[in-house]
């Protein structure tokens, strides 16, 4: 797999150049994966019409390699075979992980969302 490229546009705004790409390399659903790395960013973002992320604020290339490992380490790799040929499922509101080489299953937590502070304005 490629390491992610990735491009500033802007002052505050960070692109995952090869995004679907990597979707397609993982066979992971891009929602799930944008999903991931917005939470673990603890911030907002989008897919464009030239189907890259973008994010919002200013990210090194290095923290985008580590999520997209712990991404893979997670939902991607079976524990069994320590294969990549798997698919995740989703049954009784549970994900489950199975491979494809070896046949086994686990469940896998969904991506939550971290704290985010909802700050109105303050009466004077």
């Amino acid at each position: 797999m490629c390491p992610p490229k990735i491009l500033r546009e802007g002052t505050r705004k960070t692109v995952f150049v090869n995004f679907m790409e990597s979707c397609k390399t993982l066979r992971r659903d891009p929602n799930h994966v944008m999903d991931f790395f917005l939470s673990e960013m603890a911030t907002s973002g989008s897919i464009d019409g030239q189907n890259r992320l973008v994010i919002k604020g200013r990210f090194a290339p290095k923290s985008f390699e580590s999520i997209l490992r712990r991404y893979i380490n997670a939902y991607v790799i079976c524990n069994g075979c320590k294969g990549h040929d798997t698919t995740i499922t989703k049954e009784n509101r549970l994900f489950f992980l199975r491979c494809e080489q070896c046949g086994s299953s686990r469940s896998v937590d969904r991506i939550k969302a971290g704290f985010v502070a909802h700050v109105g304005r303050r009466n004077a």
